[in-house]
């Protein structure tokens, strides 16, 4: 196999993949990405069993073949050539042996039988799903925040994904927070059932895809996008969503409407004097102020701040991880939330106070339990 290529393309084509490529793996083989040379077109794999992205780039070929090579190494010589270089890779797929050469010097690697690299799923898409990028990179940013990372609980490590008439509904919950997010379609979507998206996939998507519609091919098992002569594949996870409904509360009808980037900026100041085990915060609502406060009692620290809010209910004090408040407003647009409260260990909702003609949102967050 040998080719040349300008070091600028195909370092983007490199690290379009290489973001699957996993730093350890108990499969050796995950850590290289594959290489295919036919003719003068570059095709590079790369997955981690779960997901798969290809991606093609013109090259100056002069010997067809594939073989697979050691990823980090390889993305990190390539970074570091000088701008303008057009190294030339040449590689023994008898012996594995790989050489780069440049007009100032040469690198030499080993690689790995590209009959070693596993092949990348059968797709047969069932569903397709066109949605402008624009409003597909809201729904992730929206939503893959508050995924679960807990293995134990493997339907909530993924975005939940429910066609509901002529809109989509996106969902995400970490057992802590939730987010239920609609968006409207022009037309009916063509999504005929549930389907659950890892963050990982839908968090490349969000990264990769450009201006213009995207396509989300949905089969049985696994999810395809394409973008920028590239193909990402995931597999889907098969597993039931929690019944996240039923823990949306129904009845808070305690509003609180308050500045967004004040409130956020005021539990950053704050948050710096709460435990760090517990990132507790404070809320005292009352009568047209929102007291924000914290106290760190194993190093003697607490902090306390005032904003004004549009509150008339009756006084209420609340707990919440400082962490999970935060993350929530900084995922919302617009200035000004709406929070909904019933009582101090009820769930706390919280929104956009304005109107948004194409989304419906609702972020939920749990309390904790105030130190005495």
């Amino acid at each position: 196999m040998k080719f040349a290529a300008n070091s600028a393309d195909l370092q983007r084509s490199l690290a379009k993949v290489g973001v699957v490529v996993p730093s350890k793996s108990t499969l050796p083989i995950l850590e290289n990405i594959l290489f295919n040379i036919l003719n003068n077109t570059l095709t590079l794999t790369a997955t981690d069993m779960d997901v798969s992205i290809t991606a093609t780039l013109e090259v100056k070929g002069s010997e067809d073949g594939h073989i697979a090579i050691p990823a980090k190494r390889l993305m990190d010589t390539i970074r570091s050539l000088p701008e303008k270089t057009e190294p030339i890779v040449m590689a023994d797929i008898t012996t594995n042996k790989i050489k780069i050469t440049t007009s100032n010097g040469e690198f030499a690697l080993t690689g790995e039988s590209a009959k070693e690299f596993p092949p990348l799923p059968q797709f047969k898409g069932v569903d397709d799903v066109v949605m402008d990028s624009a409003s597909l990179r809201r729904i992730i940013h929206r939503t893959s925040f508050a995924v679960s990372t807990d293995e134990l609980r493997p339907a909530m490590m993924g975005v939940l994904l429910q066609p509901k008439g002529g809109d989509v509904r996106a969902v995400a919950t970490d057992g802590h927070r939730l987010v239920k997010y609609v968006h409207k379609l022009s037309s009916a979507t063509p999504l005929k059932h549930d389907v659950i998206i890892p963050a990982k996939a839908l968090n490349i998507i969000g990264k990769s895809i450009e201006s213009g519609d995207t396509t989300l091919s949905v089969s049985e098992t696994h999810l395809k996008v394409q973008f920028d002569r590239s193909v990402l594949i995931s597999r889907l996870i098969d597993e039931t969503y929690p019944n996240y409904e039923s823990v949306i509360p129904l009845d808070n009808q305690k509003t609180m409407t308050v500045a967004r980037q004040a409130t956020v900026d005021s539990i950053r100041r704050v948050s710096l004097y709460a435990s760090s085990t517990t990132h507790q915060i404070k809320f005292s609502v009352r009568k047209g102020a929102l007291t924000l406060s914290a106290q760190d009692i194993d190093f003697g620290g607490e902090a306390k701040e005032t904003i004004p809010c549009d509150y008339t209910d009756d006084d209420l004090d609340i707990g919440f991880n400082s962490t999970y408040v935060l993350d929530i407003l900084t995922h919302l647009d617009g200035d000004q939330v709406a929070f909904k409260f019933s009582t101090s260990t009820r769930a706390g909702i919280v929104s956009p106070a304005g109107p948004a003609p194409q989304e419906d949102v609702v972020m939920l967050v749990m309390p904790v339990r105030l130190n005495s």
